[in-house]
């Protein structure tokens, strides 16, 4: 009776695992941003392709070799039309800058904690284990956003953090300004 429990329990907690995968990552981030300069190559290079395919097949003289050598240039104009009229470059811009800004908020929040700890010890905080620790006493750290660097000298600190969906990194730096301004 219990094996026939637990064996139901499993194969319950398997399909809804299967089925709802979001159930295990409950913070999303969002869709990943390829940098926009990829969509500029790949626009660029296919339609190269297609105008070389295009040419080959001009100057191809058997009909059968003309008719594929053309068929297979619609491919990759069919790619360019796809980038230059499908993609929304205005939408993916927006994106990028919402998750620029929250990358730029969590290095705001470092930024105040490095603050109260500089008040407090005298010294940049350069250990980002006790560094968390410090945050959550501000809005924290986004659970989406890396710090991919932090240097921490006497006087001055610098950070790098990138948003996993976001193709940018944000760097901050104190000694332009103050601590608490961009650099």
């Amino acid at each position: 009776m219990f094996y026939k429990k637990f064996y139901n329990y499993i194969i319950i907690t398997f399909f809804t695992i299967f089925i709802f995968p979001t159930i295990i990552n409950a913070s999303n981030c969002g869709e990943i941003i390829k940098p926009l300069s990829y969509f500029d190559k790949v626009s660029t290079y296919s339609l190269l392709i297609c105008a070389g395919l295009f040419v080959i097949g001009i100057l191809v003289d058997k009909k059968i070799g003309k008719i594929i050598t053309l068929s297979f240039a619609i491919l990759p104009f069919a790619l360019w039309g796809y980038v230059q009229f499908m993609i929304d470059f205005t939408e993916l811009k927006k994106n990028v800058f919402a998750y620029n800004a929250l990358a730029e908020g969590t290095l705001a929040n470092i930024a105040e904690a490095q603050d109260r700890y500089k008040s407090e010890q005298g010294v940049f905080l350069k250990d980002l284990q006790e560094l968390y620790s410090h945050v959550a006493g501000s809005q924290g750290i986004n659970p989406c956003v890396k710090i991919l660097k932090i240097n921490a000298g006497f006087s001055q600190w610098i950070a790098e953090a990138k948003h996993v969906s976001s193709p940018d990194t944000i760097k901050w730096d104190s000694s332009m300004g103050s601590s608490l301004k961009k650099g």
